[in-house]
């Protein structure tokens, strides 16, 4: 049988940003209910074999051992503004990540560890390393442009995100549950982070 999953890195929840983030979420993102908390998602979802989900766990927190070794403090995400991925009719609006060179090397080798286990081999996955933070999802043009308004205002001041874990997530009756912690990030104290004011 097999189960699928995805890799996210979710951040801590307590600070403004991530609240602000989260209330937009819950007003124009049609999945928000069956989406787990505040995550950007650095692995798309796949399908494993169950006997198998141990294994990978364990090889997943052995290579990000080696990727954060002894160095999980004062790590954040910051973005570059807003933007519109269009898929067929569907428009998702979404928050633009500034990742730097170490992340996206870390993202490549968990990609790579990741698909090596997928069962069917038809069913390899997109390899589309673009990593972007969703705040809403829209059919209709008018509806997304009125959103597109709406998240100027309420984002005039972007601050970054704290790191809090990268997590395996597993698909359970149509919603996404956090299966596992493969590492996890000390929480920055109050002056750690700064807010910027980007142009959106």
């Amino acid at each position: 049988m097999n189960t699928k999953y995805f890799l996210g890195l979710t951040f801590y929840p307590d600070n403004a940003f991530s609240k602000n983030i989260e209330s937009f979420r819950s007003r124009f993102d049609s999945k928000y209910q069956t989406n787990p908390e505040l995550h950007l998602p650095i692995v798309p979802p796949f399908e494993v074999e169950v006997t198998e989900t141990k294994k990978l766990q364990q090889e997943l927190v052995e290579e990000l051992e080696s990727f954060f070794f002894e160095n999980t403090a004062n790590h954040s995400l910051s973005f570059s503004g807003l933007d519109v991925h269009e898929h067929g009719r569907n428009k998702i609006l979404y928050l633009n990540p500034v990742q730097d060179e170490e992340f996206s090397l870390c993202q490549e080798s968990l990609f790579s560890i990741c698909q090596s286990y997928i069962s069917d081999r038809e069913k390899k996955m997109k390899d589309n390393k673009k990593s972007f933070l969703t705040i809403g999802r829209f059919h209709d043009p008018i509806e997304l442009h009125s959103a597109i308004e709406s998240a100027r205002n309420e984002f005039q001041e972007f601050t970054a995100l704290a790191y809090q874990s990268i997590c395996l997530f597993s698909k359970n009756n149509g919603i996404w549950y956090r299966q596992a912690d493969l590492v996890t990030f000390e929480k920055p104290n109050g002056t750690f982070l700064q807010t910027t004011v980007v142009p959106v």
